[in-house]
């Protein structure tokens, strides 16, 4: 009959050995003892400190072929808190652009003259605004080049990391390979110890 129902035993009989049936024949190994669970990410947190330092300053002020406004426009820049903060930024994510492999591929993009220009502006003395405000406008090319020059001065390190388990908040260890010791560097991996209290861009 159709509207016929098994009584309790047999509908939780039957249900047992459905259940049975389907994770033990007709597969594979794996597939037989995969559990089936609520797929939750597991969060983690890489925090890397970085320090960005001036190469050789007072040798780029006295290069002959540094012009008056160059000169003018990399002074603001590193007596101007502000301004040094928002280079020093640019220089890390410059940097990580160009050393991203699989795990960052595509997340660190830029910066471009223009975005340099950008982060700098609010911070320059109004005669150095006006200067290179009109450059970019009359000179395009020439304001990109002279801009580039200047930022290249800014180089980032790495000094620190640590991956941190946001569930627990405990510190993972990078040296997960016991052969490998803080000691013997691999690659271009940072042991933990590093000091930081030189000074730095934040």
């Amino acid at each position: 009959m159709r509207n016929h129902k098994p009584d309790q035993g047999q509908q939780n009989h039957k249900t047992i050995h459905d259940i049975s049936h389907r994770s033990g024949k007709g597969r594979g190994p794996a597939e037989s003892q995969r559990v089936e669970t609520d797929s939750r990410p597991v969060p983690f947190q890489l925090v890397a400190d970085f320090q960005v330092e001036v190469e050789k300053p007072a040798e780029f002020l006295h290069e002959p072929d540094v012009s008056p406004e160059e000169r003018s426009l990399f002074l603001a820049i590193i007596n101007t808190p502000e301004a040094l903060n928002r280079i020093c930024r640019l220089a890390v994510v410059s940097d990580l652009s160009e050393d991203s492999d699989r795990v960052f591929e595509r997340l660190f993009m830029g910066p471009d003259p223009e975005d340099i220009f950008e982060a700098i502006l609010p911070y320059l003395p109004i005669e150095i605004e006006e200067y290179w405000t009109r450059l970019r406008r009359e000179d395009h090319d020439s304001f990109e080049a002279y801009i580039e020059y200047i930022f290249e001065r800014f180089n980032s390190s790495l000094k620190k990391t640590a991956i941190v388990d946001m569930t627990t908040g405990e510190s993972i260890p990078l040296w997960v390979n016991r052969r490998i010791h803080p000691g013997e560097p691999r690659g271009h991996y940072f042991p933990e110890e590093v000091d930081l209290d030189e000074p730095a861009c934040d």
